[in-house]
C-alpha cells in the first residue's frame, strides 16, 4: 500500500487539485457574465413568475438562459424556504412540486439550513457544487487507495463531464454522488454511522441514489464480505428519510396534477436510446456520448459482478436503470452524461485499479507458494522427530 503519509498527501493533493478544477469551471462562467452569481442559477427568459419572484427576493435584476432555464433557479426557490414552511409563497412556483420539492438535500445545504438570506444563497449554489466536487473526489482517492490504487484516481470524479454540466446550472447531482462516494468509502472502513448517514443525505438529493444503495445492499447479501456493517444499517436510514420527506412535503403542499410526471422513463428497455440515436436531432459529440453510455450500463454490471468496490458495485444500480430513460434524456449528451455520470467515474476507477489487481495476486501467489514449501517442510521434520517414549531413534511413518 506504501507509505500511509504519502498516501493522505496523495488523497490531500488529489482533493486541491479537484477543486481547483471546480474554482475555475465557475469562474469561467462568473467573469463571463459580468461576475453576477445569479447565472448559476440559471433562470429561464420564458420564466416570468419565476423572474418577477427572484427580483423580489434580490431586490436586483437577475440574469436569464434561454427557454425555461435549468434546475438551479428551483432550487434557488427551495433554498428560501428548504422545510415547505411557507409553500404558498415559494413552493408554488415549482414547475413539477413533486418532483422538485423530493430533492431538498442540495438546497437545504445551500440555504444553511434555511437560515441564510437570498442574497447569501444565491453565492452558496455554486460553493457548495464546487466544495462537494472536492469531497467526491476525495472519496473516490480514498476508495482508490484502500484497494491499491494511485490517489489520482481520484480525478475521475472531478473530471466527469456530466458533473461540470451541473455546475454551470446549479444541479444536484454532484451532491447525490459525492455523498453516495463517502458512504462507500465509509463502508470500506467499517463506519457504519457515516456510511447511512451519507447515503440518506444522497438520497434525499436525488431519489435515484436509492438505487445506488440497493445494488450495494443486494452485493453485500449475495456475496460474503469481511465487514462489521450490516446491510439493514445502512440502507433503512436512506428509505426513512426518502418515504418520510415523501409524505411530509405531501401534507405540505397541494400538488397539481403533473403533466410531465415520468417523462424521464419508459418502460420498453433501450427504447429511449434507439428513438435517439435513430432521430436525426443529436450532434457528433451527443451519438458519441450516447454510444459510451451504452457501452457502460453493459460493461458495469459484469466488472461489479468480479469487484469488490463498493461504489462500482453501487454504480450497477445505475447501469439497471440506464435503459429506462427515455429519449428526452438520451438525445443530448448534456443531459445522459448527468443521468450516468457515476458510470463514467466508476469505469476511470476500474481500468486503473485492474492493472494493479495481477501484480497483487501474483504477488500472493508466490506468498502461498512459499507457505506451502514452509508447510510440507514442518510436516517433514514432524515425521522425523524422536517419540520422546522410544529409544531415540526417529519414528518412521512408513
Amino acid at each position: 500500500m506504501g507509505d500511509p503519509v504519502s498516501a493522505v498527501r496523495g488523497v490531500r493533493g488529489v482533493t486541491l487539485v479537484a477543486l481547483m478544477i471546480g474554482g475555475l469551471l465557475a469562474t469561467r462562467l462568473l467573469a463571463a457574465s459580468g461576475w453576477d452569481p445569479t447565472v448559476f442559477a440559471a433562470f429561464g427568459e420564458d420564466a416570468a413568475a419565476l423572474i418577477e419572484y427572484s427580483e423580489k427576493q434580490l431586490g436586483r435584476e437577475v440574469l436569464t438562459r434561454p427557454r425555461q432555464g435549468h434546475d438551479g433557479q428551483h432550487y434557488f426557490v427551495q433554498a428560501n424556504d428548504p422545510w415547505m414552511l411557507n409553500p404558498e409563497v415559494n413552493a408554488k412556483l415549482l414547475d413539477r412540486p413533486a418532483y422538485r420539492a423530493q430533492r431538498m438535500a442540495y438546497p437545504a445545504i445551500a440555504s444553511g439550513l434555511g437560515l441564510f438570506p437570498p442574497d447569501v444563497v444565491v453565492w452558496a449554489l455554486p460553493i457548495v457544487n464546487v466544495i462537494m466536487l472536492g469531497v467526491g473526489s476525495w472519496a473516490t482517492a480514498s476508495i482508490a487507495r484502500k484497494h491499491g490504487g494511485s490517489a489520482w484516481i481520484g480525478l475521475a470524479f472531478a473530471l466527469s463531464p456530466g458533473l461540470h454540466s451541473e455546475i454551470l446550472i446549479g444541479g444536484a447531482g454532484i451532491v447525490a454522488f459525492a455523498f453516495a462516494c463517502v458512504g462507500a468509502w465509509a463502508l470500506e472502513e467499517d463506519r457504519a454511522f457515516v456510511a447511512a448517514s451519507a447515503f440518506a443525505v444522497s438520497a434525499l438529493a436525488r431519489e435515484v441514489m436509492v438505487a445506488f444503495i440497493a445494488f450495494i445492499v443486494i452485493f453485500m447479501l449475495l456475496r460474503e464480505r469481511r465487514t462489521r456493517v450490516r446491510s439493514s444499517v445502512i440502507a433503512l436510514p436512506a428509505v426513512v428519510a426518502v418515504v418520510g420527506w415523501a409524505a411530509y412535503i405531501r401534507l405540505r403542499i397541494d400538488f397539481p396534477g403533473d403533466p410531465d410526471q415520468g417523462r424521464e422513463v419508459t418502460f420498453a428497455p433501450f427504447s429511449g436510446a434507439v428513438e435517439a440515436l435513430t432521430s436525426g436531432r443529436a450532434g457528433l459529440v451527443d451519438y458519441l456520448v450516447i454510444a459510451a453510455g451504452l457501452s457502460l450500463i453493459l460493461l458495469i454490471p459484469f466488472r461489479a459482478l468480479r469487484s469488490n468496490v463498493h461504489l462500482t458495485r453501487g454504480a450497477a444500480g445505475f447501469a439497471a436503470l440506464g435503459p429506462f430513460l427515455s429519449v428526452f434524456v438520451w438525445q443530448k449528451s448534456f443531459d445522459i452524461s448527468r443521468a450516468l455520470a457515476p458510470l463514467f467515474t466508476v469505469f476511470a476507477l476500474e481500468i486503473f485499479l485492474s492493472r494493479r489487481r495481477p501484480a497483487r495476486r501474483q504477488r500472493t501467489g508466490v506468498r502461498s507458494s512459499a507457505a506451502i514449501m514452509m508447510s510440507d517442510s514442518h510436516n517433514q521434520a514432524e515425521r522425523c522427530r524422536p517419540n520422546r517414549y522410544s529409544s531415540g531413534a526417529p519414528v518412521s511413518t512408513t
